[in-house]
């Protein structure tokens, strides 16, 4: 299994990780996932003790970006796009777009930023108002750097 980064900000984290998806054809790379987040207490609770629970993509999955490669080929094929209509507690269909396939690491940091606006397109306002936009951009280089750690093995 790889590493996990994970990123919250108020109700909703970014995970990026590396990941291999098998089907009729293997594809690796990038996986980037904003999820919704909720505080965990524990059961232990004390103040400054606190966490957050990264639901699943079957409960919590907003928007997916694979920054993929097929890998099963003698001709590697680029395979960047994006998930924006998980539907059904999945993630929906691919959608392909020529701004993320020709500057990928620039396409995906201009859509995080823009988050609480993408939030409140899919109808999440209440996960829009949770984020805290200027310590969004303090960690955009931070998450740039977990991205570009995920693109290979």
């Amino acid at each position: 299994m790889s590493t996990i980064y994970a990123f919250i900000n108020g109700h909703v984290a970014i995970t990026v990780q590396y990941w291999v998806e098998r089907y009729e054809e293997v594809d690796a790379g990038a996986r980037i996932d904003v999820r919704r987040a909720e505080p965990y207490e524990g059961s232990h609770h004390r103040e400054g003790a606190e966490g957050h629970r990264v639901l699943p993509v079957g409960d919590g999955g907003i928007w997916r970006i694979d920054l993929s490669h097929r890998i099963d080929s003698e001709v590697p094929q680029q395979r960047y796009h994006h998930h924006p209509d998980f539907q059904d507690g999945d993630v929906g269909p691919r959608a392909f777009d020529e701004e993320l396939s020709a500057d990928p690491l620039d396409w995906t940091e201009r859509r995080l930023l823009e988050l609480p606006a993408l939030l409140t397109e899919k109808g999440h306002e209440d996960l829009a108002k949770s984020i805290d936009t200027e310590q969004l951009a303090r960690s955009m280089p931070l998450i740039r750097m977990a991205i570009e750690a995920s693109l290979k093995p």
